[in-house]
């Protein structure tokens, strides 16, 4: 009892304060990034725009903007209206959870920057590729609503670029988004930091690796991944969870699997994509978080 109890509370402690480190620097890093290039002045090029290079704006758009499954809805809804082109937009949607925060630190903080990169680079490419292939054979079709934007528009919303501040100015307003978004997102760190503290302390390790051992490579990275569809986890709570089963042995590669669907698609989600999607465009999405959660746990693996 006491060992348990001492291992869960130094997973609490040591790796929670780690995380929160973490947390804090990457998303000054991205408040900064997101200042220095705005990407609402951006989207008047993805207008009625079908090809790579739009898909790859939106893309870089939605890892920019740390959103979780749920909370991307709103802002697709917006491009929709504006009149941004399906391809850009499916590939925002994508991309926004799929290639997150959460795993891009776990995967630095546990093994190094290059994993982490190879992470972000791949979800771009898989998420750009998706947008186009999706508006190729004519998904688009399955938008319930309609642009809103008057015939003949350039533009969405202000497209004239905001005044980069300058560094100093623009590193405290960073700063101090970054600590409005963990006073936002504190439950669910506290949250995942509890779960992950309990798979630390009281999972035995090998228990786990039975479990691991018993299926075969490729079915393991396939289950990893249907297991975490079902499952409503924001990239903050996939910190501490992903860190403990790391620690247990669980292997890198079917973890990154299971995380990418868990944070990429949810319940909620799909019932509030109901509301500007019909079913094929819906199931469409689904499959497409499952074969990015595949290939990227697979890639990912490569590099560990």
């Amino acid at each position: 009892m006491t060992d348990w109890l001492g291992e869960f509370t130094r997973f609490l402690v040591l790796d929670g304060a780690l995380l929160i480190g973490l947390f804090l620097l990457v998303t000054w890093g991205v408040v900064l990034a997101q200042q220095r290039f705005p990407f609402q002045a951006q989207q008047g090029r993805l207008l009625g725009a079908s090809g790579f290079k739009a898909s790859f704006l939106a893309s870089v758009g939605g890892v920019v903007t740390p959103f979780c499954s749920c909370s991307t809805i709103p802002a697709l809804n917006g491009m929709l209206r504006a009149g941004v082109g399906f391809a850009p937009s499916f590939a925002f949607l994508v991309s926004s959870p799929v290639v997150n925060e959460g795993v891009f630190i776990l995967l630095f903080l546990t093994h190094g920057a290059w994993p982490g990169l190879v992470f972000i680079a791949t979800g771009l490419a898989l998420t750009t590729v998706a947008g186009v292939v999706a508006a190729r054979i004519g998904l688009g079709r399955h938008v319930a609503i309609m642009s809103t934007a008057p015939s003949g528009a350039t533009f969405v919303g202000d497209a004239s670029r905001p005044a980069w501040p300058g560094l100093a100015p623009a590193s405290r307003f960073a700063w101090r988004a970054a600590r409005e978004e963990l006073r936002r997102t504190g439950p669910y760190l506290a949250l995942g930091l509890l779960v992950g503290g309990l798979i630390y302390g009281a999972v035995p390790t090998h228990t786990l690796l039975t479990l691991v051992d018993a299926l075969p490579l490729p079915a393991l990275y396939l289950v990893c991944a249907l297991v975490g569809l079902p499952l409503y986890i924001s990239p903050v709570a996939a910190l501490p969870i992903g860190l403990a089963l790391l620690e247990k042995g669980f292997p890198g590669g079917p973890l990154v699997t299971f995380l990418v669907a868990a944070i990429g698609t949810s319940p909620p989600e799909v019932v509030l994509l109901f509301r500007m999607f019909r079913l094929p465009l819906v199931v469409a999405h689904t499959l497409t978080v499952l074969g990015c959660a595949l290939l990227l746990g697979l890639i990912v693996a490569l590099t560990l």
